[in-house]
């Protein structure tokens, strides 16, 4: 498993409003859909949807240590 944190782009000590604004921005700039209104090879959207799955996952973990 990637290191949460590092998944989002954000330290141990970063507050968690900025952790949600890391991982709102990442959502925006990564999901499938938008990528697929961009006309992205279909390729690229499997990694995005992998990438979604990570960023979703490190989101998931943090929150939960932090709730």
């Amino acid at each position: 498993e990637p290191d949460p944190y590092h998944v989002l782009g954000v330290t141990v000590d970063t507050p968690m409003t900025e952790v949600r604004k890391a991982w709102r921005q990442l959502v925006r700039d990564t999901h499938p859909d938008r990528m697929m209104a961009r006309g992205v090879p279909q390729e690229a959207i499997k990694l995005a949807e992998k990438k979604m799955s990570d960023i979703n996952r490190a989101w998931d973990e943090i929150n939960r240590k932090l709730a």
